[in-house]
């Protein structure tokens, strides 16, 4: 992504998806005058195999240390897949084999089949033929250069998508991990029952979660920290952002089938026809189809952001318009996140850790603010988490408070809201924080190419902001905060910033959660529209 990999001397990767993702795989034959790949690299010998994987590396400028992808290739030596392809290379005709993958493993083979690699793996059959051994199979076939996908429900998934992270070969998630208590007897006969009944849903849990284990809590349980046990997924880094990304897909591709497969229930049957489509302006016949609907419980859907909307406006109905406007940024620096990093690792390469941190976070900001009150009495409230594109998370909260506590002139907003640098002899640790998480740019004429000015005349947030020796009601529903020319100023980015420059923030809660904390009094609608912008 060179939109964050070229924004500072240090920066950031990230890995994005848009859309489906693909996992695919050739067959192992070598068609004339190409190069051999991805499986053919298995029926070299040990000695040419890694000078091949050496040289390769070499012309993609990779400085990559011959030591180090000896010890990769000795670790695949016990990756069952990888010995099996390699043992191909000793077949004379290989154009008169093929492999079959079996993706329908009902039972782990290790435990329940004699542990021999060509069961554990694939299942080669001599002749031209192509004979299906199980229901659901990928077969790989000599010279053929087709490709074969492997779906997300298989349990070879991910030891081929990473063999790294599963070096020994490993059964991934599929559909018939039992509970914990729940005999194996019982899952396949509930799966029976469901084949007689014709649904054949693979890609989901087909059981609601009752017996079998979901894809999410199978993912979530590989993802923990365990001390003293080793778990490569965790030092991936570039690779562990991939596999996030995929099992994230993975799980939402799962609710979307169970909602694709369960139409009925959520009356998709009401939004079908030709009435409703001419409704909804659709005047041509080829535009009129069948529509798959999104449940509302689908965080992110059309119909969820809908629904959050139209409760966060029945709240302003009944309880008035929203009072305070607060957003809290996740900080990479947290000690939180520091303490927890393996040696060698950067906050960018624990995903998983920085949620985990963020949520914990912002569980405390709920409780100081709905229990605690911290800023006053809460009567309503909604938020809701995004992500930034560099990784970070944050929330946006919007409190509809008491009527006594209610911010209604520019005294009681400086009683909780300040905009300005505080004296530094007097509170150096709050002058550290500002200046370290409040501080807007440089931006506009001081640096065009900051990410709010290009391509603008000027910041899009509007700074500098004016002096102002007295908070001022502004007309946009927002006040103009007291901004004094005291001369006061700091070294932010290599500029100069004075009180200008500095975003809205609450002492204590700055100084308590160390990150990036706005909060400005609103007296608008229009914070619910920003809210839930994707509509």
């Amino acid at each position: 992504d060179s939109d964050t990999t070229n924004i500072s001397k240090h920066p950031i990767y990230t890995f994005r998806a848009h859309g489906q993702m693909y996992h695919n795989i050739r067959s192992f034959g070598k068609q004339d005058g190409l190069d051999r790949s991805h499986l053919e690299l298995y029926f070299y010998d040990d000695d040419p195999s890694l000078e091949h994987r050496y040289r390769s590396c070499r012309k993609e400028q990779c400085q990559k240390d011959k030591e180090v992808i000896t010890q990769l290739v000795n670790i695949l030596h016990g990756n069952p897949y990888s010995e099996h392809l390699r043992s191909m290379g000793h077949v004379d005709d290989v154009d008169d084999y093929h492999i079959t993958l079996n993706l329908d493993q009902r039972m782990d083979q290790r435990r329940y089949n004699t542990p021999t690699t060509s069961e554990v793996a694939a299942v080669w059959v001599e002749g031209s033929e192509r004979r299906r051994q199980f229901e659901n199979s990928v077969i790989l076939q000599g010279k053929n250069r087709d490709i074969y996908g492997i779906k997300s429900y298989h349990g070879c998934y991910d030891a081929l998508s990473y063999p790294l992270f599963f070096p020994r070969g490993e059964l991934g998630w599929h559909t018939d991990i039992p509970k914990e208590g729940v005999p194996y007897e019982t899952v396949m006969a509930a799966r029976a029952a469901r084949l007689a009944h014709g649904h054949n849903n693979r890609s989901s849990n087909p059981f609601g979660g009752r017996l079998c284990v979901s894809v999410r809590d199978y993912y979530c349980y590989k993802l923990q920290m365990r001390p003293g046990i080793f778990n490569p997924i965790l030092f991936g880094k570039r690779l562990f952002q991939q596999f996030a990304v995929d099992t994230y897909i993975k799980i939402e591709n799962s609710r979307l089938d169970y909602i694709w497969g369960h139409q009925d229930k959520i009356r998709a049957d009401l939004y079908q026809g030709l009435v409703d489509s001419l409704h909804a302006g659709e005047g041509r016949a080829d535009s009129v189809g069948k529509r798959t609907v999104l449940a509302t419980s689908f965080i992110g859907g059309p119909r969820d952001m809908r629904r959050r909307y139209m409760d966060a406006m029945a709240l302003v109905r009944r309880y008035g318009k929203p009072d305070i406007f607060l957003t809290m940024t996740c900080n990479p620096n947290w000690d939180e996140i520091r303490q927890e990093l393996y040696p060698g690792q950067t906050p960018q390469d624990r995903p998983d850790l920085v949620v985990r941190v963020f949520r914990a976070k912002l569980e405390e900001l709920k409780n100081k603010l709905l229990k605690k009150d911290i800023l006053g009495k809460v009567r309503a409230y909604v938020y809701v988490v995004e992500f930034q594109k560099r990784g970070l998370p944050h929330a946006h909260f919007l409190l509809i408070m008491e009527g006594r506590y209610k911010l209604t002139c520019p005294e009681q907003y400086d009683r909780l809201i300040s905009a300005e640098l505080p004296n530094k002899k007097k509170y150096l640790e709050l002058y550290k924080l500002v200046v370290k998480h409040m501080m807007h740019g440089p931006c506009g004429a001081l640096n065009p190419e900051c990410s709010c000015t290009k391509g603008r005349p000027s910041c899009k947030n509007h700074y500098p902001r004016p002096f102002n020796a007295a908070t001022l009601q502004g007309k946009d529903s927002y006040p103009l905060y007291r901004r004094r020319e005291d001369g006061c100023k700091a070294m932010v980015r290599k500029e100069w910033l004075d009180n200008r420059w500095v975003v809205p923030y609450n002492p204590h809660l700055l100084r308590y959660f160390n990150c990036h904390i706005n909060v400005e009094a609103c007296g608008s609608i229009k914070a619910v529209k920003y809210m839930f912008k994707y509509i």
